[in-house]
């Protein structure tokens, strides 16, 4: 009986052993595999969290490549930005942050909070035209004078034999010729000229009459070349009768296509002496589809002959003068082009009327789209710094990422407010200079004109 409880005491004392090392064992196996299962959970916490996909608006773009705040600028604005803005729901989103984003991280998710929308204000600045060109008719070569016809003027000269008669030194035909040949340099450029001698040849006799009432001839028609219109004047010698009448008629074979208006001249020193109907004939001129305005300058005419050819001049919606001296002659002609040169005035103010008022415009358009931008950057900012102070508060430990998010905040919203200014000022400066310089250009170029103008009208 004493042999048989010893070995029950032998059997207890194995198993009481053998169940401290099964449990020993699971306890240092329980240690083991802990530190695995707080990775695990660590590594599952960190992959709970994706970042958003960025995306841009896609607008008409330079041909160049964009900076990185120029790309950052065309990224879709927040949820809450603008007018969208709402404090507590942002603070409910920033709730939802998982506690362990680094600060690049948690900055990003404010910007899908608050981003502002910059990208009208940035498809301007990128497709922004600084330049300021105006288009101006100028009162020169193939282009139309501004707020003028396309016009011929047509130049009648009396080639009678009483044109040979003397005035103050000189006859009536050289002083005319004079006085037409200033008039023929004052034209505008883009117009034709036409120069048509009448009475021209045979002689002032009875028997040469027949051959003289029916000679009217054109001795120029083009655009005014002082080589060329020179020599053609020179060709004019006085000689027959007066046929007045014939060459009204015949300058309709003078007038150009396509011309919008005509102004005829008729120079000479007497009344119709061929039977012809000169009043007849400037009615049918003015009743065409050409507007035509037949003006009549009387040289030394006397009283018989002034009434008569300003009975042709009213025919023909004009004005009749008489001139008695190749001085008057000249200051006729000269209020005559002192309507080109206002022509010059007008071009020259208008283009600068224009240019101004486009560099103001765009300046305006510069300035405005600066302006929004800073605007926006600013409150863009303001509610960041707001949500990152609120973010704070979930975290007592002042290294969490979370806490120092201030430095990025306000670099990030300096940067988009810096290339709003640089850029925005750029645009107003290139504006700014390149409306001067075309305003400039209309007022040099029309001073130049009309001083030449001034010039040649003055005889200088």
């Amino acid at each position: 009986m004493k042999k048989l409880l010893y070995v029950f005491l032998f059997l207890s004392l194995i198993l009481a052993a053998c169940s401290k090392d099964i449990s020993q064992q699971a306890n240092a196996d329980k240690d083991k595999k802990q530190p695995t299962e707080v990775k695990k959970e660590e590594e599952k916490s960190e992959s709970e969290y994706t970042a958003k996909e960025v995306k841009y608006f896609d607008i008409e773009m330079p041909k160049r490549d964009l900076s990185d705040i120029e790309k950052e600028l065309l990224r879709y604005p927040g949820k809450y930005s603008g007018d969208q803005y709402d404090e507590e729901k942002v603070k409910e989103a920033l709730d939802q942050l998982p506690d362990d984003l680094t600060k690049e991280q948690y900055l990003e998710e404010l910007k899908f909070l608050l981003s502002e929308d910059y990208h009208k204000e940035m498809e301007t600045l990128l497709n922004f035209d600084s330049t300021v060109n105006i288009s101006v008719d100028r009162p020169d070569e193939s282009v139309e004078i501004p707020g003028m016809k396309t016009a011929h003027y047509a130049i009648l000269i009396d080639a009678s034999g009483s044109m040979k008669a003397s005035v103050g030194g000189k006859s009536r035909m050289e002083a005319a010729k004079e006085a037409v040949f200033e008039f023929a340099e004052q034209i505008p450029e883009n117009a034709t000229i036409s120069m048509r001698v009448y009475g021209h040849k045979g002689t002032g006799s009875d028997s040469d009459k027949k051959m003289s009432c029916s000679s009217s001839e054109n001795f120029y028609n083009d655009r005014f070349d002082r080589s060329k219109f020179k020599q053609s004047l020179n060709k004019v010698k006085p000689a027959g009768w007066t046929p007045i009448g014939l060459a009204l008629n015949k300058v309709k074979e003078d007038i150009p296509k396509n011309t919008d208006e005509v102004v005829v001249y008729v120079v000479s020193d007497g009344i119709e002496t061929c039977g012809g109907n000169p009043v007849k004939a400037a009615k049918a001129l003015v009743s065409a589809d050409i507007e035509t305005v037949v003006n009549i300058i009387g040289f030394d005419v006397d009283n018989k002959g002034q009434k008569l050819l300003k009975n042709v001049a009213t025919a023909g919606n004009g004005e009749f003068t008489y001139v008695n001296t190749e001085r008057d002659l000249k200051k006729y002609l000269q209020a005559q082009y002192e309507e080109i040169q206002k022509a010059w005035i007008e071009w020259k103010e208008e283009g600068k009327g224009k240019a101004i008022d486009l560099k103001e415009e765009k300046k305006t358009l510069a300035i405005n789209t600066k302006e929004s931008m800073k605007e926006k950057s600013i409150r863009e900012k303001e509610r960041m710094k707001q949500a990152g102070e609120y973010l704070k508060t979930r975290f007592e430990d002042y290294g969490h990422p979370a806490r120092q998010l201030f430095s990025k905040i306000v670099g990030y919203g300096d940067s988009k407010w810096k290339y709003a200014v640089d850029t925005g000022n750029l645009m107003w400066r290139e504006v700014v200079d390149n409306g001067n310089d075309e305003w400039r250009k209309f007022v040099d170029e029309g001073n130049k004109k009309i001083k030449e103008t001034i010039d040649k009208k003055n005889g200088n």
